[in-house]
C-alpha cells in the first residue's frame, strides 16, 4: 500500500514538472517573427511569379493582335491600285499627345462582309483610330466600302469593323522615291491637273504600340514595312 502511494506520488510531482515546461512569451514571439518573414518571403514569391505570368500572357496577347493586324495591312496594301482610278491619303492624327494616325486607299480586292454587296470591283479601305474610355486605350477600326459611281467613299461616316484593341500607338509613315520619310500623304490620279500630282509612297512604315493606358510611355512596339508597285504615269 506504501509503495503504491509513492508511485502515484511520482506520478503527480511528473505531470505538474511537464506542465510548467513550454515555451516563453520572448520565444514565442520570436517564433511568430520568423514564421511571418517566412511567410512573406513565399508570398513575395508567389506574386512575382504571378506578374511575371501575366505580363507573359499580355505578351502573347497583344503580339498575336498585331500579327494578325500587320498581316491585314499588308495585304490590303498590297491590293492597292495604281495609275487611273487609284488613290492613297494618310493624315496624321493626335489622340490624348499620342499618335493616332489614318490611312485610306482605293483597293483592286472587295471583302464581301455583306450579303448584300458585290463580289468585284474595287473598294476603298479606310483604317481609322478611335479613343476607348473604358481602358483608356485606342481601337482600330478597318472599313471596305465598294466603290460607286457618283459616291465618294470619304462620305461614309461609319468606322466599319473593329480591328485591333489594346493599342497605345498607330503610326503610319512614307517613303518618297528618294528615301524622304514624311508622316502624310495625299495622292489623288482622278486629279485634273497631273503636273504637281503626288503618287504613291515607295514605301509605308507601319509601327504599332500595346501598353495598358495611352499615357505609359512603355510598351510592345510591333512594325513592318510594305513596298508599292512603282507609279504608273497617266497617258495623255
Amino acid at each position: 500500500m506504501g509503495v503504491g502511494w509513492i508511485e502515484l506520488k511520482d506520478l503527480k510531482i511528473n505531470i505538474h514538472s511537464d506542465l510548467e515546461a513550454g515555451f516563453t512569451l520572448v520565444e514565442l514571439l520570436v517564433a511568430i517573427f520568423i514564421f511571418s518573414i517566412v511567410i512573406s518571403s513565399v508570398y513575395g514569391a508567389y506574386r512575382a511569379t504571378f506578374k511575371v505570368i501575366q505580363g507573359a500572357e499580355a505578351q502573347l496577347v497583344s503580339s498575336n493582335s498585331a500579327r494578325i493586324v500587320l498581316g491585314r495591312l499588308t495585304d490590303d496594301l498590297q491590293s492597292i491600285v495604281v495609275g487611273t482610278g487609284g488613290g492613297l491619303r494618310g493624315e496624321s492624327h493626335d489622340i490624348s499627345g499620342t499618335r493616332a494616325d489614318s490611312i485610306g486607299f482605293v483597293s483592286s480586292v472587295h471583302l464581301r462582309l455583306d450579303k448584300g454587296d458585290s463580289v468585284y470591283g474595287r473598294s476603298y479601305i479606310h483604317y481609322t483610330v478611335e479613343p476607348d474610355d473604358d481602358n483608356g486605350t485606342l481601337s482600330l477600326y478597318r472599313s471596305d466600302i465598294g466603290l460607286t459611281p457618283g459616291v465618294d467613299p470619304l462620305d461614309n461616316e461609319d468606322n466599319g469593323y473593329l480591328i485591333g484593341v489594346g493599342l497605345t500607338e498607330v503610326r503610319f509613315s512614307y517613303s518618297d522615291e528618294d528615301g524622304g520619310e514624311v508622316d502624310e500623304w495625299s495622292a489623288d490620279f482622278e486629279a485634273e491637273d497631273d503636273q504637281d500630282q503626288q503618287g504613291l509612297p515607295r514605301v509605308i512604315y507601319i509601327s504599332l504600340t500595346y501598353g495598358d493606358d495611352v499615357e505609359n510611355e512603355t510598351g510592345d512596339v510591333y512594325k513592318t514595312a510594305v513596298t508599292l508597285p512603282p507609279n504608273v504615269k497617266k497617258e495623255g
